[in-house]
């Protein structure tokens, strides 16, 4: 049985859970919640984005941030909120040791990564990673008749000036 989940959204208020394992992958690897998805009969919990993200610019100017973590810059690079260590690195082991834990609970990991979402947003967007890298080779940029515009991989367009 496969388990959807957020890791802060679900450890965020789980009862039981320390105030300082909440929001955090460490809190989704402790025994309260291992318990928990055991007792359930879970096999395999599949989380909704966990990679580095920044928030569009949309949203900061309307006071908002992306709760899903739809608008990665990092993939494979775990998000660093979600570790309840800080320290720089740190995200990284606490991710591998949720992994860790959950696989010895009998429960297997799968990651949602969705390509075509990604913080550098439109032509007016910032230039993060993919944009600067290449982004002829990483969006799909099609002619059109009016301005230059392109989104992510999935709905990029371009038009010639």
């Amino acid at each position: 049985m496969i388990y959807e989940t957020h890791v802060k959204g679900f450890t965020k208020q789980f009862p039981g859970l320390r105030e300082d394992l909440r929001g955090t992958y460490a809190g989704l690897a402790s025994d309260e919640v291992l318990g928990y998805l055991r007792d359930l009969g879970v096999t395999a919990v599949e989380l909704l984005p966990v990679h580095h993200i920044a928030d569009e610019s949309f949203l900061h100017e309307h006071g908002l941030t992306n709760y899903w973590g739809y608008s990665t810059i990092g993939y494979l690079a775990p998000h660093s909120p979600y570790a309840a260590n800080r320290e720089p690195g740190e995200n990284l082991k606490e991710f591998k040791g949720m992994v860790k834990a959950l696989h010895r609970a009998g429960i297997e990991v799968i990651l949602d990564v969705v390509y075509n979402h990604t913080a550098e947003g439109n032509h007016l967007g910032p230039m993060l990673s993919f944009k600067g890298v290449d982004n002829a080779s990483y969006y799909r940029l099609v002619p059109t008749t009016s301005i230059t515009t392109w989104t992510s991989p999935a709905r990029a367009t371009r038009s010639t000036p």
